[in-house]
């Protein structure tokens, strides 16, 4: 079993359910463990063994749980497209930043295959939440930079004013609770990995 992701303070409830989701599906359906650990300069890397053993996925440690969500669905990206031979360590940087290991074409690949599976048609284990990925407003907004952040900002005041007027039992089963929520799931990780937004 592996060891369980070491989560930074203050991290959204609701992007650390939806992070150990992805991180369980592509443990059990890609035989792909995950261990963080300390990494200058890399987010994360993906050594495949010469055998058909389990893959590892080490994530630095002070990466965040949208980061490591984007770098899930990436990773998933990588191996339905046959990247990960034996002996093959996959190096990913900072997203957005050119890769360290020299080969952008895989890379360039990765993203996109990784951006079609996040805003999936098919209700997939490797896809945004379903209530936002329908929403062609939502998609609309975390498309472009200015209004991605416009659009935090927003929610994160109207999660705040939930909280401070205390509702959030009133709300809490409600739709409108449950859209913002997956909202500001979808912003964090396009925040992070704007290559995943259309």
């Amino acid at each position: 079993m592996a060891a369980p992701m070491i989560a930074p303070r203050a991290e959204s409830h609701t992007l650390l359910v939806e992070e150990e989701r992805l991180r369980r599906h592509i443990e059990e359906r890609l035989a792909v463990r995950t261990r963080s650990a300390p990494l200058a300069d890399v987010r994360a890397l993906l050594v495949s063994p010469a055998d058909d053993g389990d893959k590892t996925l080490v994530v630095a440690s002070d990466a965040s749980a949208a980061e490591r969500i984007y770098l899930y669905v990436h990773v998933a990206a990588h191996l339905a497209l046959g990247h990960h031979l034996p002996l093959v360590t996959i190096v990913e940087g900072t997203p957005g930043i050119d890769r360290l290991d020299g080969d952008a074409h895989r890379h360039l690949e990765a993203e996109k295959l990784a951006r079609a599976m996040w805003w999936g048609r098919s209700d997939g284990d490797l896809t945004a939440p379903l209530s936002v990925r329908g929403s062609a407003i939502l998609r609309e907004l975390v498309s472009r930079g200015v209004t991605r952040a416009a659009l935090r900002s927003v929610l994160l005041a109207l999660r705040a004013a939930y909280y401070d007027l205390h509702i959030e039992r009133a709300l809490a089963r409600t739709p409108l609770a449950a859209w913002l929520r997956d909202a500001l799931c979808v912003t964090a990780v396009i925040a992070v990995a704007p290559q995943l937004s259309d």
